[in-house]
């Protein structure tokens, strides 16, 4: 099975609930084409970035728990660098 088939085969599931749905899918089936192409010393790299990729196709209202906001906010700016 390719990686494309894969990938198409998870996402013709999934719910439409990111308001960039349809362009994050085309950028994972990039990816994933570039993983079937054989992607040389960036395969680690591409296929990082199509595991983030599908995390947000995937993410759900249910999924969204203590944990996931507990990452999301290790990522948000603390303070503001325009404040003196």
């Amino acid at each position: 099975m390719s990686v494309v088939d894969a990938v198409e085969g998870v996402l013709s599931e999934a719910p439409v609930v990111h308001p960039g749905h349809h362009a994050l899918y085309a950028i994972a089936i990039a990816l994933a084409q570039k993983l079937d192409e054989g992607a040389g010393m960036a395969t680690a790299a591409v296929a990082a970035e199509l595991r983030a990729t599908l995390a947000d196709l995937l993410v759900t209202e249910e999924s969204d728990d203590d944990a996931d906001a507990w990452l999301r906010d290790l990522s948000t700016p603390v303070g503001d660098p325009t404040t003196p």
